[in-house]
């Protein structure tokens, strides 16, 4: 017997697969040249049988597993932690009653994590997001005679990336026109310069 994500499987052959993937590139006068060899993910090949009352819900649990690409731990002769099934065939015939024979191949798999997550909680990146609205469309301000000066006071939650729009320009436009400000710390009334 074998535990796949909780349910009791039959399984009466295992094959493993362990491998790797090597880089080479052609040299002239000898063996091809590698650089790099990367291991790649152990997939595993199972075969068995399901039987039992319970057998139908099991394979329909099992599909369900499948389609969304949930990880489960695999407990048997190998045991494998985190892995998904990408294939499920089932055999129905006269020798296995109330139940099903079954070729199964699971693969290990590591969820990659996104590099900014750190930031999502920082209070100086929210404090910066300016919430979503449905006031449409805004039309973009004329643009001041180039030997005027013109400012604007901060409200909450703006930023240069949201105030540039406005004046029909750009974030980093805004950031060369404030040399002493740090944009990561506006303050509500400060007065940057826009144009």
């Amino acid at each position: 017997m074998a535990i796949l994500g909780g349910y009791q499987i039959h399984v009466v052959l295992e094959q493993p697969e362990y491998s790797v993937n090597v880089t080479q590139y052609p040299v002239e006068d000898d063996i091809d040249l590698t650089d790099h060899i990367e291991r790649l993910p152990t997939v595993m090949t199972i075969t068995g049988e399901i039987v039992g009352p319970e057998a139908a819900d099991i394979r329909e649990k099992l599909k369900e597993a499948m389609f969304s690409g949930q990880r489960l731990d695999y407990i048997g002769r190998n045991a494998f932690r985190q892995v998904v099934i990408s294939s499920l065939n089932t055999e129905h015939d006269y020798r296995v009653s109330n139940g099903f024979r079954f070729t199964m191949t699971l693969q290990q798999v590591r969820i990659a994590k996104p590099s900014y997550a750190p930031f999502l909680n920082d209070p100086v990146m929210l404090a910066q997001v300016k919430p979503t609205t449905s006031a449409g469309r805004q039309q973009v301000a004329d643009k001041p005679p180039a030997d005027r000066q013109q400012f604007h006071t901060i409200r909450r939650g703006e930023t240069f990336y949201s105030i540039a729009p406005k004046y029909g320009t750009t974030w980093q436009t805004l950031l060369s026109l404030n040399p002493g400000v740090d944009p990561k710390r506006l303050q509500i009334g400060q007065k940057v310069r826009v144009a």
